[in-house]
């Protein structure tokens, strides 16, 4: 039985709610929500983000009038609307979770988790996610409902187009499940973490590192260029010598230590031999390039002298000076 009203339902089912939000024109919004008991109740911006407020209204339209506290606000950001439906009702919120396990929407969490963390629920394009708010006595449970809307595949050509595609679920909506596989990556020391790869074994491979692991989803950082040790490299030997991405500031995997320094338009510096991170290139130097937010790691084909390997920092004009064959081996993007 739903606390709503005596043999009462939701007055919107998840699938209605994400019909929501193809709704471009404001005045068709307003009378869809209208005739379901919402009032519209303002408009507001917040950063770049338009917001407008609906309250549920308990009039004589319906028979079985409740009590039940409960919104709705459409967020505009760019291309991307978002419809936010809370509810003071932990049965409503259960109905519509359960409506969306029943649609085949992927949630490896359950639903008594809405206590200290967040949900999520995808499926291709669409996702919601859930969370629990406590203000003194009151919950409220708010549902995100969201459509995303994705880029031209001629818009995608650098590998920060990539960034567009936050969750595994993305991925394989919108390249195919037999472009994007699951892996595990191995970083330096004990750490790992679940992964997911595009293109795996091409020259368009990209490695998305998630920062949300369980969900596969909140891009971390994307791996682009040769010997990424993933799992699947290491059991089948199988590893990718070339990446044809390149970054929009220009940067490719394999580009040389000089085009690398022109780029940049001035001196950088890497560390060397001695250290554990060697040929990573520091941060934080002066130049056009932010090597904080693009990591590049670079190798080398004739650094075995006592010189290099002994060697704690290097400078990029240094090794151009004495002749070595440093190229970008690979190249971390982080999204900031």
């Amino acid at each position: 039985a739903c606390e709503l009203s005596a043999g009462g339902n939701s007055p919107l089912s998840a699938e209605n709610l994400f019909s929501l939000a193809s709704f471009s024109k404001s005045k068709k919004f307003d009378n869809y929500l209208s005739k379901n008991g919402f009032a519209f109740t303002g408009r507001s911006v917040q950063n770049d983000t338009l917001l407008q407020s609906y309250l549920y209204k308990r009039t004589k339209n319906f028979s079985n009038p409740d009590s039940i506290n409960r919104t709705i606000t459409r967020a505009e950001v760019k291309e991307q609307t978002f419809i936010t439906f809370e509810t003071e009702s932990f049965t409503e919120f259960n109905h519509l979770a359960n409506e969306l396990k029943k649609k085949g929407f992927i949630c490896p969490r359950e639903l008594a988790a809405i206590d200290s963390t967040m949900i999520l629920f995808q499926q291709n394009d669409l996702t919601v996610e859930a969370t629990l708010k406590k203000e003194d006595s009151v919950r409220k449970y708010s549902l995100v409902f969201h459509k995303k809307v994705f880029p031209k595949p001629s818009d995608i050509y650098y590998a920060d187009d990539l960034l567009a595609f936050t969750s595994h679920e993305y991925l394989v909506h919108y390249f195919g499940e037999n472009n994007v596989k699951k892996d595990i990556y191995f970083f330096a020391g004990n750490e790992i973490a679940k992964c997911s790869v595009l293109f795996l074994n091409t020259d368009r491979q990209v490695v998305f590192i998630w920062g949300d692991e369980e969900h596969r989803c909140k891009i971390s950082s994307l791996l682009l260029g040769g010997q990424q040790n993933l799992q699947s490299s290491i059991e089948s030997g199988k590893y990718v010598e070339e990446n044809s991405w390149a970054l929009k500031s220009g940067i490719r995997p394999g580009m040389s230590l000089m085009e690398l320094r022109l780029l940049n338009g001035n001196d950088f510096r890497f560390y060397g031999g001695s250290s554990p991170n060697s040929g990573s290139v520091i941060p934080g130097e002066t130049g056009k390039i932010d090597f904080k937010k693009e990591e590049v790691i670079l190798a080398c084909l004739n650094c075995k002298d006592d010189k290099f390997t002994t060697a704690k920092v290097i400078n990029a004009d240094d090794s151009i000076d004495e002749g070595r064959i440093l190229f970008v081996l690979s190249v971390i993007l982080n999204p900031m």
